[in-house]
């Protein structure tokens, strides 16, 4: 046994089932590794903690279908590498730089940069007549080498020369950057919206996930001071490697 289980114990004289606190000593210990870490077998954690292989068996259960953990036959137990924590909610800025302030390696693959016509939907986003010339500008975004999100973005084409970004190295530079440094345009605003889909054909093949596989996809409507939308992006990211945090004011009722 791992020497982080030597001061663990459960307690059976509390109304906590047992496999529920061996199932939260499991996690702990599974937080505690950022790669992926082989789990005690179900005959080590039967003697060390003096249970049934049933409460151990619950314990492995639970956390296998909380994606914690995968179970081979005859290979074992090992954890399934933690989600990585998706801040943008809550602060605006590039994806390159959140990942490179949790210690992650970022890279940016162009699937599409080119001019499109504005959709009924897309237009009514941008608040611009249908079939206006709007930048189209799909990217799959990876963290150390794994797909996380595919981001498709339409910019209106017409606002502060906004086309020419089909010109700039989108993969080594942040779009939010060249929009601000090179085309004076900074969004203050957004309002997004998010919403559990499947994957579909194209986000299983770019994600390389299975089809119908969970994913949380985030629209992103982003604004200027004079709330003119500058931006309608829309974000799948894969449900089994991403979470979000989203921080909240509590505001304090007066008496």
């Amino acid at each position: 046994m791992d020497s982080f289980f030597q001061n663990k114990s459960l307690n059976k004289k509390t109304p906590i089932p047992l496999y529920y606190q061996l199932k939260e000593i499991l996690s702990e210990y599974i937080s505690q590794h950022q790669e992926r870490v082989v789990i005690p077998t179900e005959n080590d954690l039967c003697s060390f903690f003096s249970i049934s292989r049933t409460t151990v068996r619950q314990a492995l259960n639970e956390l296998t279908s909380e994606e914690s953990i995968e179970r081979h036959k005859s290979k074992g137990s090992f954890s399934i590498p933690k989600k990585t924590n998706q801040n943008f909610l809550q602060v605006l800025e590039s994806f390159n730089d959140e990942m490179h302030e949790k210690g992650l390696i970022p890279a940016t693959e162009v699937l599409t940069l080119t001019f499109t016509k504005a959709t009924a939907q897309i237009a009514e986003k941008l608040s611009i007549a249908k079939g206006s010339d709007v930048v189209l500008l799909v990217r799959l975004r990876k963290t150390d080498a794994i797909p996380m999100v595919l981001v498709t973005t339409y910019l209106p084409a017409n606002y502060n020369n906004l086309r020419d970004i089909v010109n700039e190295d989108m993969v080594n530079q942040s779009m939010y950057a060249v929009m601000r440094e090179k085309f004076h345009t900074v969004p203050v605003r957004t309002t997004r919206f998010i919403e559990a889909k499947s994957a579909g054909k194209f986000e299983s093949e770019e994600l390389h996930i299975p089809q119908k596989s969970a994913m949380l996809v985030v629209e992103t409507i982003a604004s200027d001071e004079h709330d003119v939308p500058i931006e309608f992006s829309r974000a799948s990211y894969r449900g089994d490697k991403n979470r979000f945090v989203i921080g909240v004011h509590v505001r304090q009722k007066e008496e």
